[in-house]
């Protein structure tokens, strides 16, 4: 059986660059709400998400929506995929949530929904890839330009029906000063992923049911522009359907958001 690991994106994931897309607002009690959107379009040279290749080694095209009332917010996401991961070669992410402010600590509390349209039965063999995650997260600024978070994600139900399945998440990101018309900053992700089931591959490897995923990049801003350059890494070296899924490898993309 053909079966695609997919851990959770924001869109997304969820890939640490499809994530520098996903725009959203918060207030402190204080402020009066404030209605916000934007619009977001890119392309990376590998849709990378929690350590497996989405594409295997392909470029994909990638967009979404996003809006905001206050500490509120709300989004959709699309991206290119491959079909031997998906059972099927799109991805369509829709999700919403709040994000209040406690003193110096930013909460968010949201909800995800995964979608693969026109999905191929014979790759799925009949079972449902949709899925959904609840997500806890928070974030503070612990020195100046220095921004830190975790995120937890968990669903009774993960892709192809292998049973309940959690995600944590840290994160790191520092602005550095700015150089010439650019505005550089420097990010990386650590996560661990568990889902209660094993996967099965076409392939002699043994079933995992977790894996350990983190990348570090640098990004480049310049006015709507945001340029990245990531490498993404893993402890599993798992092939599905004969595709590197797994390798470690450097990801370039770029992103304009609007307006």
């Amino acid at each position: 059986m053909t079966m695609k690991f997919k851990t959770c994106a924001v869109a997304g994931g969820l890939a640490a660059f499809a994530a520098l897309g996903a725009a959203t607002t918060s207030a402190r009690a204080d402020d009066a709400p404030a209605f916000t959107y934007s619009f977001n379009i890119g392309g990376v040279s590998d849709y990378m998400f929690r350590g497996f290749s989405q594409r295997d080694d392909q470029p994909a095209l990638q967009g979404g929506a996003d809006i905001g009332y206050g500490i509120m917010y709300a989004g959709v996401w699309a991206s290119h995929t491959g079909e031997n991961f998906n059972a099927t070669n799109a991805e369509i992410d829709i999700y919403a949530g709040i994000k209040p402010v406690l003193g110096p600590v930013t909460f968010d509390f949201g909800v995800l929904y995964y979608g693969y349209p026109s999905q191929d039965a014979s790759i799925s063999t009949g079972l449902k890839v949709d899925y959904y995650e609840a997500k806890v997260g928070a974030s503070f600024s612990p020195i100046e330009n220095l921004t830190a978070g975790v995120l937890f994600y968990y669903t009774p139900d993960y892709s192809f029906e292998t049973g309940k399945g959690y995600t944590i998440e840290g994160n790191l990101a520092y602005a550095l000063p700015k150089v010439a018309m650019f505005s550089p900053t420097i990010s990386g992700t650590i996560g661990y992923f568990d889902v209660e089931n094993a996967f099965s591959f076409e392939t002699d490897l043994t079933p995992v049911t977790n894996i350990t995923y983190w990348n570090v990049g640098l990004s480049l801003a310049v006015e709507k522009i945001t340029f990245d350059m990531r490498y993404y890494g893993s402890d599993k070296d798992v092939n599905i359907a004969n595709t590197t899924s797994t390798d470690d490898r450097f990801v370039f993309g770029v992103k304009v958001v609007l307006p």
